[in-house]
């Protein structure tokens, strides 16, 4: 299973009501994910961008976290 279906798939069971799922190194860490966490995160983000998905990768200026939301 690849990166980003790992973290759709987290983030299908975890997004709150507005969609949103925040990622932190610990989430990556239980998904056995094993990449730094802007390198996983650039990772998911290109692969949405290529699959054209609405799902979008946004970081709102954290370094600790990063977030998964449905397309707004």
């Amino acid at each position: 299973m690849s990166i980003t279906d790992k973290i759709l798939a987290d983030h299908a069971a975890r997004k709150d009501a507005s969609g949103v799922t925040w990622f932190t190194i610990q989430d990556l860490h239980r998904l056995g994910i094993a990449e730094p966490l802007f390198t996983a995160m650039q990772d998911v983000q290109h692969d949405l961008r290529m699959r054209r998905s609405h799902q979008v990768v946004e970081s709102e200026g954290f370094t600790d976290r990063w977030s998964l939301q449905e397309g707004r």
